[in-house]
């Protein structure tokens, strides 16, 4: 399941750098003023951030923050195609353009453009079309209705799925496909805790065998974290959640700020190691998602009706409870083998030794699920322990959630 890729001339992947995208827009509705260009200073903008490190430009005409106001398609060109053509006669690099209008792509497209970024995730019929009659790039958002809706990795990897496969059909070249879960308070609705948790939960894309793009920088939920209202204070910030996406498997980073993030990606891809592959065997560390899994399970080819089954053998899961007595651990130990995992238990609990009132539980979600049943048959409090770990399997969100919530004032998109 190595995953490879291209944007433009530009080889993405496992096996490759992690590539640095530098961010030029052209509209003054833009969140971060310091990447506002116009069109006569877009080249310079493009020449500073190739000679600091990047290796594709992608540039933009129309803002996608919230209470932007609306763009038409002949604002978007009069903005855009003065700096494209600036752009594309001084650099080499890849260049891609941020629209969600099939016409703006095309046009982009016929004049050297080898990407398209579209944060609506095709919802202009034409655009997978477009793209593939010129052979390009496609960068796809997950997005629903509006760019960025999708709160969780639980929906945007399957909306993000079904994209790829509606690209495909329309013959869009398969490794010219990339994937972006979109990081970004772009709804209300869509606070901190969601992102953190997109953030956290990155290795899932890989289950879609797409090169992932890290769009982080300078974003609402950095000055949600921080207490920082002003994109241009979000640079550490930045640094930090760009270095955990690459960590978790990003394979091209968005940016404003190139020379500064171009370190930190170095580290976190030299830390987060290669792939373990020998021959014709790789292996496969998952997060346990039903998502993740079951696109693995997709790329096997199972049987679709084996997919529940399935994935519940395949999420190995470890859960301490603490606070129970000696013989409520016994009961787990053996209750937990007889469903086909295991439990470690203190060694004085067969002496009934009040210190011994921990256990660690292993086994795959089905075992556990077994387990669950057993002890709500059980005395004492193993029934109320039941219910606790069974809370537990069922997170979301909200365990990003600050100390305090001190936060929660913060949010604007970024």
């Amino acid at each position: 399941m190595t995953i490879e890729g291209e944007l433009g001339r530009l080889r993405v992947g496992d096996i490759h750098p992690v590539r640095l995208m530098g961010i030029i827009n052209l509209s003054a509705e833009s969140f971060y003023r310091g990447s506002v260009s116009t069109p006569e200073s877009a080249a310079s903008f493009a020449m500073r951030m190739v000679d600091e490190g990047a290796e594709v430009i992608d540039v933009g005409a129309v803002s996608t923050a919230p209470g932007s106001p609306f763009i038409s398609e002949d604002v978007e060109r009069e903005r855009l195609f003065p700096a494209l053509e600036n752009i594309m006669d001084n650099v080499d690099v890849e260049v891609s353009v941020d629209t969600q209008r099939a016409s703006i792509a095309d046009l982009a497209l016929s004049r050297g453009a080898s990407c398209i970024n579209d944060v609506s995730c095709l919802n202009d019929p034409s655009m997978a079309r477009v793209v593939a009659e010129h052979d390009a790039s496609l960068l796809l958002m997950a997005s629903r209705e509006r760019p960025g809706d999708l709160l969780e990795l639980k929906d945007i990897v399957p909306r993000l799925a079904a994209a790829v496969s509606t690209a495909v059909e329309s013959g869009v070249d398969q490794k010219k496909i990339l994937i972006d879960p979109g990081i970004g308070r772009w709804i209300p609705e869509k606070t901190y805790e969601y992102d953190l948790a997109i953030l956290d939960g990155m290795r899932s894309l890989r289950s879609l065998r797409k090169p992932v793009v890290a769009a982080v920088s300078r974003k609402s939920f950095i000055g949600a974290v921080l207490d920082l209202k002003d994109p241009a204070e979000r640079l550490t910030g930045s640094i930090a959640a760009t270095a955990i996406a690459v960590y978790n498997g990003a394979h091209v980073v968005r940016t404003h700020d190139v020379a500064v993030c171009r370190d930190a990606v170095r580290i976190a891809q030299a830390a987060r190691g290669g792939l373990r592959r020998s021959g014709r065997v790789e292996l496969l560390s998952t997060t346990g998602s039903a998502e993740e899994l079951r696109c693995i399970l997709d790329w096997v080819g199972v049987d679709p009706g084996a997919h529940d089954i399935l994935w519940k053998k395949g999420s190995f899961l470890a859960i301490a409870v603490d606070g129970i007595t000696p013989m409520e651990a016994l009961v787990i130990k053996q209750e937990m083998l007889a469903a086909g995992g295991d439990a470690a238990v203190p060694r004085g609990a067969l002496r009934c030794d009040p210190s011994a009132d921990r256990a660690v539980i292993f086994g795959t979600l089905a075992h556990i699920e077994r387990l669950l049943g057993k002890l709500r048959l059980q005395p004492f409090c193993l029934p109320s322990i039941a219910s606790e770990i069974e809370s537990v399997l069922h997170t979301d969100a909200s365990r990003y959630r600050l100390a305090g919530n001190t936060a929660s004032g913060q949010q604007r998109k970024g």
